[in-house]
Parts: structure tokens; sequence; C-alpha cells
């Protein structure tokens, strides 16, 4: 049961961190239509664990970047991603709570 539940954590990283890589390799903002849809794929990834609210999906980003463990998965795809991860959550918890549209 472990591995299966590694195994699907691992494919929610790596479908934002794919769907984010693609994005900055096409020069595209971390607001942007793509990375945002990364981002709520993520989120919703995470919720097939436990309930992932959007300021919830918000606190796990800043925490890619304030450990060192979390940054370096990211980082280890490509670098910058970290970063860029935590921007586009950060963006698609403002569009579903009501601040904003995609830029």
């Amino acid at each position: 049961v472990g591995l299966k539940i590694q195994a699907r954590v691992k494919g929610g990283v790596l479908a934002v961190g794919g769907g984010c890589a693609a994005a900055m390799e096409a020069g595209l903002p971390p607001r942007g239509r793509a990375a945002l849809e990364a981002a709520e794929a993520h989120r919703r990834s995470i919720e097939r664990f436990y309930d992932c609210s959007y300021a919830m999906h918000r606190g796990l980003a800043d925490m890619y970047l304030a450990d060192p463990r979390f940054t370096k998965t990211y980082e280890d795809i490509r670098v910058g991603m970290a970063q860029y991860v935590h921007d586009a959550i950060h963006a698609n918890a403002d569009q579903g709570q009501g601040h904003g549209a995609p830029g």
C-alpha cells in the first residue's frame, strides 16, 4: 500500500512539474493558462488523499521554497522550477478564490 501511495504522490509532482516545465520552455508566465492548469491538476491530485483547499495548497507551495528537500525535487526537473511552481500555485489559488483572472 505504501508504494502505491508513493507512486501517486510522485505522479502529482510529475504532473505539475511536467506542465510547468512545458510552460517554462515555451516562455509562458506562471500566471498563464498552462501553468494554472498544471497547478490545479496538482491540487486535485492531492485531493485523492485529503482535502486540499486553495489556502492549504498555498502553504504547500511556500514549503516547496522553504524546505530544501522539496525545492530540490522541482529543481531536479528544471532550474527555476520550484519558484515557478510556487508562483503558479499562488496564481491558481488567487483565481480559485475569486481574486482575479489569469493574465
